[in-house]
């Protein structure tokens, strides 16, 4: 990334705007397979982490092999009500068959239906059903949330080429801020063999995560986009194109009826409140800790608010720099602005008034400067930046939006475009 990282303080106004290893299915213990109780006690009690032998008897279990009359993959066994069992694969799986059979560990074959209504239409996900009278395992755990990077995994399936299941260690490398066209977003090294599609993905604690999907090094770049249409730039396709691509278990759950979820005891997926961040952590947080400590919100007793950022200190007299709508607020360009009064919110929470005196606008340019007073405070002053950003360029916008009733941080990244470029962005959506 180009050393110069900019830092725009949204000024505005609110609202509008691996490893990999192999082993047959003759290499697994058969009694543990076949043995009545599913219960498995972890090689390390103290952490929970099962032995690798432990994970592949654990995913032999819940994984099946599904059968088409012209196409076929993996599955993974899901829940249990009564005789009925649900099995997740993906929906390119089972395209275009018309008839589904499923084996499971102990080599038995079930004829299969797809379950309808589980809104998996923009998802590479297909849910299946089955009966049976045979107590089979399911998931020591069903993960409710995305895992993070860097989290061991074992991916299992059934290799097309060789005709019986095969397991795969890796390490979870990538997880796709947007997730990809039809739900892809954990990127992982274990190297996915044709016919794993659908199979199982467990992290070192028995969790089921997500399943197979797309094998890493595809002849084309076709499945890398978002689904609003956009795309990854190249060097990121190309990044995405050296891990295999899986779907989180809790994008499953996202969608299926929760109806389904109740009836099957499945858990409710932890669905993030698009009005809370995510926490950053590494060089962006410490950025993210930067841009906290120059920025200030300034809240009008209209209701309204905005923000700006501490530009300069003389004595205790602190000058911010902000959007001149924030503290000149009025209808029409012509009208005079509005007798509001301001209180800055500083970086520290303390407050303190603006005094209208000091307020002062630019014609022609939407930006204001304002001054509050702070005695015995010390609050660092942002260094502006000599050089225009380069078009296509990174930036990191903070501030404070006004969402409801709620004013809360925010900062996110986004791109530079040319005034054209960006109006054609905006008109596309």
């Amino acid at each position: 990334m180009n050393p110069k990282i900019a830092i725009i303080v949204s000024l505005l106004s609110f609202p509008f705007l691996a490893f990999s290893v192999e082993i047959s299915s003759n290499s697994v213990s058969q009694a543990a397979v076949e043995t009545s109780s599913c219960e498995i006690q972890a090689e390390n009690g103290q952490s929970g982490e099962y032995s690798q032998q432990q994970l592949q008897t654990l995913a032999k279990r819940i994984t099946v092999r599904v059968i088409g009359d012209n196409n076929g993959g993996s599955g993974t066994l899901l829940a249990k009500k009564d005789n009925t069992y649900l099995v997740i694969t993906n929906s390119h799986v089972v395209r275009g068959v018309n008839s589904i059979s499923l084996q499971t560990s102990d080599g038995k074959t079930y004829s299969a239906k797809i379950v309808p209504k589980t809104n998996f239409d923009k998802f590479d996900l297909a849910l299946l059903q089955f009966q049976s009278n045979q107590n089979y395992c399911l998931p020591k755990e069903v993960a409710k949330s995305i895992p993070d990077t860097e989290t061991p995994v074992l991916a299992a399936g059934y290799a097309s080429e060789k005709g019986q299941i095969v397991f795969r260690t890796g390490t979870i490398q990538q997880i796709s801020a947007r997730p990809l066209k039809e739900g892809y977003q954990i990127g992982y090294t274990s190297d996915i063999e044709q016919g794993m599609s659908g199979g199982t993905i467990l992290n070192s604690v028995g969790e089921l995560i997500g399943i197979n999907g797309k094998s890493a090094y595809p002849l084309l770049n076709t499945g890398y986009v978002y689904p609003d249409g956009s795309r990854p730039t190249e060097s990121e396709i190309k990044r995405m194109r050296s891990v295999s691509w899986g779907i989180p278990v809790s994008t499953v759950l996202a969608q299926v009826n929760t109806e389904i979820l109740t009836a099957y005891s499945l858990p409710l997926p932890n669905i993030p409140d698009e009005n809370t961040p995510k926490v950053l952590t590494g060089w962006l947080g410490g950025l993210e800790q930067k841009a906290k400590q120059i920025t200030v919100r300034i809240d009008s007793t209209s209701g309204a608010n905005g923000s700006g950022v501490i530009i300069a200190k003389d004595g205790d007299t602190y000058t911010v720099l902000t959007a001149s709508h924030v503290v000149c607020e009025k209808k029409e360009d012509k009208q005079p602005c509005g007798d509001y009064k301001y209180q800055i919110l500083a970086p520290d929470g303390k407050q303190y008034p603006v005094e209208k005196s000091t307020i002062k606008t630019e014609s022609g340019v939407d930006l204001a400067v304002v001054k509050f007073t702070a005695s015995n405070q010390n609050y660092q002053l942002a260094i502006l930046g000599d050089y225009n950003p380069s078009n296509l360029g990174y930036i990191f916008n903070a501030g404070y939006p006004k969402l409801g009733n709620n004013s809360p941080w925010r900062f996110t990244m986004g791109q530079i475009f040319e005034k054209e470029q960006g109006l054609i962005a905006i008109l596309l959506g």
